[in-house]
């Protein structure tokens, strides 16, 4: 169904196929039809929650300004590691949370730690590339995310972020509500990206098989159905009916503050990956040097690389000769940050920010990979 539908966006640019922007409109097609329900709505409603029921003095204790760094990094950073999206649907979840009293450097880190790494991405590393890359993967990227969380603080100070005020009013912070409660209620949201990113899909054919169902996407649908009603009905029940409106307001602010420039950026990098296409530099990626590093860094951060298809063309490219070394690179800087993704980040971060951030990256990434590609015996 997701294949019909990509192809179905692509086809509704067909009559434009001859002229340069082709390659442009594709990889938007592509975008909308894989990713826009899968990760990218879900992402905005849980910002959306992040922002207005999440509670202030939690977020600023844990991950503020002033709070212990020997606590806010690691939180950030393995809070980050939970979620299963992509360098663009992490932007609305790090907009809601730098609203709620985060830090710089903490919010930071989490930006860089949740598409780099997590669960569904790390299992597709062992099973395309390994215990050794699961592992170091894991490692390089919670010790790199900490390390450029607090490179942009350093770098650019604690002050206010040039987002918007928004018009919507939190909600109160004495609420009845209980911790547990809201912990079930973060926690369906996360189900429910996880499920719409079709990462459950085997466990779930395998239930309604027992029950005489079957199709490609019924399952998943189905799952989606059942979890968005059980949403429903708790959100009634634990909200007042002004919250909720809160909520989706916010979520719609976000949308429409973030979405259009992702778009822009999805198309800006079809046109860029056809006129520099990756293969053409495998040159520089055949050895554990660091310039191989350091172009395999920068063209992975310009790219726009889904989370879990990027270790499909990392373990592709390994393939056709690419080292080790360039490869763990790739792994990192590729799903951390892309194009889409710092045009989205300039309005909510600023300009500064948003560029040290983006070299950051590309420098850890660079010297992750190539301290890794060290571990590796050359190949004759």
């Amino acid at each position: 169904m997701l294949q019909y539908l990509t192809t179905s966006l692509i086809a509704l640019f067909e009559p434009l196929r001859d002229t340069w922007i082709w390659p442009g409109l594709v990889e938007v097609g592509k975008f909308l039809g894989t990713h826009l329900i899968s990760g990218m709505v879900p992402a905005f409603f849980i910002a959306g929650a992040i922002a207005v029921f999440l509670d202030k003095q939690r977020i600023t204790r844990l991950m503020g300004a002033n709070a212990n760094p020997l606590v806010a990094y690691p939180v950030a950073a393995f809070s980050g590691g939970i979620l299963t999206v992509c360098s663009c649907g992490v932007i609305p979840i790090f907009t809601g949370i730098m609203q709620q009293g985060a830090g710089v450097g903490p919010a930071f880190t989490f930006l860089m730690a949740s598409p780099a790494v997590n669960l569904i991405a790390l299992s597709y590393t062992y099973t395309l590339l390994g215990t050794k890359f699961l592992v170091w993967r894991a490692v390089l990227v919670m010790i790199s995310a900490m390390a450029i969380g607090f490179g942009v603080r350093l770098l650019c100070g604690e002050n206010e972020q040039p987002v918007t005020a928004s018009s919507v009013i939190m909600v109160e912070e004495d609420s009845g509500r209980t911790d547990g409660q809201l912990l079930i209620f973060f926690a369906m949201l996360v189900l429910i990206m996880v499920t719409a990113t079709g990462t459950l899909d085997a466990a779930l054919a395998a239930v309604v098989a027992k029950i005489g169902i079957s199709g490609e996407l019924l399952p998943r649908l189905l799952a989606l159905l059942a979890e968005i009603a059980i949403l429903t009905a708790i959100s009634l029940r634990w909200f007042e009916k002004y919250e909720i409106k809160l909520w989706l307001r916010k979520s719609y602010d976000l949308f429409w503050l973030i979405f259009p420039k992702v778009v822009g950026g999805i198309f800006l990098c079809g046109l860029l990956a056809v006129a520099f296409p990756l293969v053409n530099f495998m040159k520089f990626f055949d050895s554990n040097d660091f310039g191989g590093n350091f172009v395999a860094s920068v063209l992975g951060s310009m790219m726009y690389f889904g989370t879990i298809v990027g270790v499909t063309i990392v373990s592709t490219l390994k393939d056709f000769g690419m080292h080790a070394g360039p490869a763990m690179t790739l792994l990192l800087s590729g799903p951390a940050v892309s194009l889409p993704g710092i045009i989205a980040l300039v309005p909510i971060a600023g300009p500064r920010k948003s560029a040290t951030f983006l070299a950051l990256v590309v420098v850890f990434s660079a010297l992750s990979g190539y301290i890794f590609g060290m571990t590796f015996e050359p190949t004759m």
